[in-house]
């Protein structure tokens, strides 16, 4: 009988330091859920800012939430690809978003942690009405680059599929496809595909 439990002593020591090592450095995956969308009109004003004379700007917007218990770190957010009359689009490459609020002290506003229970918001276009800005299409993604190269940041109007993905720090991705409809000179209206 003490052999046995001598063993069993041994078995436990050996596996004790395995298993905590196991517990701490296993990937803490956050659970980000895609609340809803919505378009938010962020004119300025004209009696403060007399130099834009109250161009027209709108901001689509997707409201996502971390309802895990671990931080959603360093997300990056990706319009993937983008699905136009039943094709993607030929000459776009993956973008990266722009976050309402960024985090300016690391990579600017395309990253940021998403804490447990907090709600953010994602930039996903600007609805601009301001020819000299974005030519004959005022729909233009929120992405910092590529502005000017129409395959990488206008949207067609009509109706379209964004293919957006999440990527976090610790590898976990999401994905989410938002569809937009465009009509010329209103603000698109968005949804989340289900």
């Amino acid at each position: 009988m003490a052999a046995i439990s001598t063993f069993l002593a041994v078995c436990v020591a050996l596996a004790t330091p395995w298993i905590i090592n196991w517990l701490t450095n296993r990937p803490k995956k956050s659970k980000l859920v895609f609340v809803q969308t919505n378009v938010i009109d962020q004119s300025p004003d004209p009696n403060i800012f007399d130099f834009l004379d109250g161009t027209p700007l709108n901001i689509g917007r997707l409201v996502i939430r971390n309802d895990g218990r671990y931080i959603a770190e360093n997300v990056e957010a990706y319009i993937d690809r983008i699905k136009y009359n039943g094709e993607f689009r030929a000459n776009y490459i993956p973008m990266p978003l722009r976050w309402t609020h960024g985090e300016l002290n690391k990579e600017g506003s395309t990253m940021r942690n998403i804490y447990p229970h907090q709600t953010v918001y994602l930039d996903i276009f600007d609805h601009v009405v301001d020819e000299s800005y974005v030519g004959n299409t005022s729909v233009i993604f929120s992405v910092l680059s590529g502005r000017n190269v129409d395959d990488l940041s206008k949207m067609n109007i009509g109706r379209s599929e964004l293919y957006i993905k999440l990527y976090q720090a610790s590898g976990q991705v999401d994905e989410i496809c938002i569809l937009a409809e465009a009509v010329t000179g209103e603000p698109p209206q968005i949804s989340i595909k289900t």
